[in-house]
């Protein structure tokens, strides 16, 4: 029963952990778990049942039975309509446009190191190029200037190297994680674990490794106990934790065939552990689709995880050649070599945790009953091991859990009931009618042709000269048989509605529906309100996802054991490839940082927004269209940088353009100016040969008239000198500009 189980001890030495040991320790944690109880799996089952709208007649027994027997033919019947999914699916599809934003880091002791060794070679380099830039401006280095470049300052090498360093470590972790979450499929299954976490307020995983390969899988809340502790918000920290479902013979042989005999699997074919409880078996029953109990062929597997203690041993002794203390662990049962005993080797033991697994099959078979072979565990404390199971719970302090599907029950049901009442009310309400004295129809008419003629043209005939029937007018009158409570329900029904609302956290502003008279900024207020609500469900499970990735990255060091090189295919098409080196992927201690998605969202969304005004201020199509193609903030941050460099070259090129054809046109002006010097020159010594001969022809030895002509000659030979003089300074100042 219940909680009457006695756990076998667990801190005895391997050696006395026999096979009887192992069985006792499955069916122990077996008895412990609350699978014999069917109050939790019921309560689950109908978590999901009231997301689907399934009705439940015993929730509406004092509305259809209010005294004590149920009422046939009524004009109403109860339905369920739905305001419960509507917002789970709002949800949903919310979550699956969020980004999952993840980061390795690498966690070991010379991270520092190696990073403070990276940045020293780089600041040396940079040293060296400006020794260098120095020699060659000094002439001591026979080098084109213009072949070596200008160096930044160290200053700015090292803000630079600390905004983009990642330890190489990181780099390969990264890319072996982003091989997982695609291999897996992980995006998916996490979207179902979503769906999980809203509707049962509960989620949770399998993880570890088959065939060299790291594997993850959705386990249903209804196949899952644990114990753990109550500060404990995850379950892989928890003490054991259990896996029951129920297969069918060929999907046990294809899972656990290598660990089955022959005899086991023929037995396998009559299986003597079955149970109604299976959930297919249970959901055929409770649809009336299928009673027939013989088809149960469905066979009881649980897997047990549980924490049991080891010994392991701490040897410290001399190096023989190094002369330096050193420390090794080692496994229970070791034996000091004599050599070592020569040198002062000693052991100091401990108890530490270790993961342990079984598995139960049809009540009868123990398979697989030995610790696991994947071990989670620090290198900075060998105690700290963790299950293959994790999952976590919405909100159980101090209380039961609850989900969002919980919380929207008790509205659910009072807005079907509301809308049974209106139903009743519709069939009751028989409009406003006319009460006539069956007399007044005319002779020889039936009642279907006066009808006719009262609906055709809205006219009743009457014949008042019938024999022996006197008419009175007192027995026509109108009676009003509508029900005034209709709209009553209405405004109930609405009322059920907003608080509701109020409650999940989801308005009809965040659904897509606007009132009449609401404005752009109630409405957008009205949204980030009830974002405030829901965010705390997002919160936590986005630590859930946090420790998901995490779980994955430390089982890979195990499944590739021998190194891994692959490639695959990124969502925008390109092709990635990973290459993980087993040593170092193995020593390594990896840890994830999942960046918060609500803000992400809400940045990306104003980086779109600001698009449409980079495009009209230069920034390129494409560059744009990569920006709408990014799936984080981190991956529009980079495409942003690389478009304003890109700009940067661009305006940087247009400007040198820009000054080549100044420089161009400068020089075009200089030329056209000395070619106007030229022909200046020559037109002053036509003008001077012009007044020689002038002079030569006039003045036929007449010396004193020569002189004097010589002299005006020599006037204006010194004027023109003078404006010769200022077009030079002109054509200078023109250059300098």
């Amino acid at each position: 029963m219940f909680g009457q189980a006695s756990i076998p001890k667990q801190r005895i030495p391997l050696s006395q952990k026999t096979e009887k040991w192992g069985k006792e320790c499955v069916d122990a944690f077996i008895d412990l778990s609350k699978f014999g109880l069917s109050e939790r799996r019921s309560y689950l089952k109908s978590m999901y049942d009231y997301y689907n709208g399934v009705i439940d007649e015993e929730d509406y027994n004092y509305v259809l039975k209010p005294y004590g027997k149920t009422r046939s033919h009524f004009p109403s019947k109860m339905r369920n309509y739905p305001i419960i999914k509507p917002i789970i699916d709002l949800l949903l599809g919310e979550k699956s446009k969020r980004p999952l934003e993840y980061t390795v880091t690498v966690q070991n002791s010379d991270a520092v190191s190696i990073k403070e060794e990276a940045l020293k070679n780089l600041i040396l380099q940079n040293l060296r190029q400006r020794f260098l830039m120095e020699l060659v401006k000094s002439g001591q280095v026979d080098m084109q200037q213009e072949q070596v470049e200008e160096p930044p300052l160290p200053k700015q090498i090292q803000e630079e190297f600390n905004r983009s360093y990642k330890d190489r470590r990181a780099i390969r972790g990264q890319a072996s994680l982003n091989y997982i979450m695609y291999f897996n499929e992980i995006y998916d299954k996490l979207q179902k674990q979503w769906f999980h976490f809203l509707v049962a307020g509960e989620c949770y995983s399998h993880k570890g490794v088959r065939r060299n390969e790291p594997f993850y899988e959705v386990i249903n809340p209804m196949d899952v106990d644990f114990d753990k502790d109550p500060d404990i918000d995850f379950v892989e920290d928890a003490d054991w934790a259990i896996i029951r479902k129920f297969s069918h013979a060929s999907t046990i042989i294809d899972a656990y065939g290598d660990y089955l005999s022959e005899e086991q699997v023929l037995d396998l074919e009559n299986p003597t552990h079955t149970s109604s409880e299976a959930y297919l078996l249970y959901r055929a029953q409770a649809s009336g689709a299928d009673s027939n109990m013989n088809r149960n062929r469905l066979i009881e597997v649980i897997t047990v995880y549980w924490k049991s203690r080891k010994r392991i041993g701490f040897m410290s002794y001399i190096n023989p050649m190094t002369g330096v203390p050193e420390s090794v662990s080692v496994e229970d049962g070791f034996r000091i070599p004599q050599e070592l005993k020569d040198l002062g080797a000693k052991i100091e033991w401990e108890w530490v945790n270790e993961v342990w697994e079984g598995t139960r099959i049809d009540g009868r078979f123990y398979i697989r009953v030995n610790p696991v072979a994947n071990q989670r565990t620090s290198l900075d404390n060998p105690s700290l091991c963790k299950l293959p199971i994790n999952g976590r719970k919405y909100s159980d302090i101090n209380s039961q859990n609850v989900s969002i599907v919980s919380l929207g029950i008790p509205y659910q049901l009072n807005y079907n009931i509301y809308k049974y009442r209106l139903e009743l009310a519709i069939a009751r309400s028989k409009d406003i009618i006319a009460q006539f004295d069956i007399n007044m129809i005319p002779k020889n008419w039936d009642m279907d042709k006066f009808m006719y003629f009262v609906e055709g043209t809205g006219i009743a005939w009457v014949d008042y000269n019938k024999e022996g029937i006197i008419l009175s007018p007192q027995h026509q009158s109108v009676l009003d048989m509508s029900i005034k409570t209709i709209s009553q329900y209405l405004t109930l029904l609405e009322s059920i509605m907003v608080e509701w609302e109020k409650v999940s956290g989801v308005t009809r502003q965040r659904q897509g529906q606007m009132g009449t008279y609401e404005g752009k900024a109630t409405s957008q207020q009205s949204i980030v309100q009830s974002s405030h609500i829901t965010e705390d469900l997002f919160r936590k499970f986005s630590q859930f996802e946090q420790r998901e990735l995490q779980g994955l990255l430390d089982y890979s060091k195990v499944a590739w054991i021998n190194g891994k090189k692959s490639m695959y295919v990124l969502p925008d098409g390109s092709v990635d490839d990973v290459d993980v080196e087993p040593l170092t992927h193995m020593e390594s201690e990896y840890g994830i940082f999942v960046s918060d998605a609500g803000k992400d969202v809400e940045r990306m969304q104003k980086i779109e927004s600001l698009a449409q005004a980079a495009l009209q201020n230069g920034t390129p199509l494409s560059s744009i269209i990569s920006i709408f193609e990014s799936n984080s903030f981190a991956q529009i941050k980079d495409k942003v940088i690389q478009a304003e460099k890109a700009a940067q070259e661009l305006a940087k090129a247009q400007q040198q353009a820009e000054q080549e054809a100044k420089a161009q046109e400068m020089q075009m002006q200089q030329q056209n100016l000395q070619m106007q010097l030229v022909e200046k020159e020559k037109d002053r010594q036509m003008q001077i040969e012009k007044a020689l001969i002038a002079a030569e022809s006039s003045f036929n030895g007449n010396s004193a008239s020569l002189e004097k002509m010589l002299q005006d000659f020599q006037i204006k030979q010194e004027e023109l000198a003078l404006k010769e003089r200022e077009l030079e300074i002109k054509a200078q100042q023109v250059n300098k500009e």
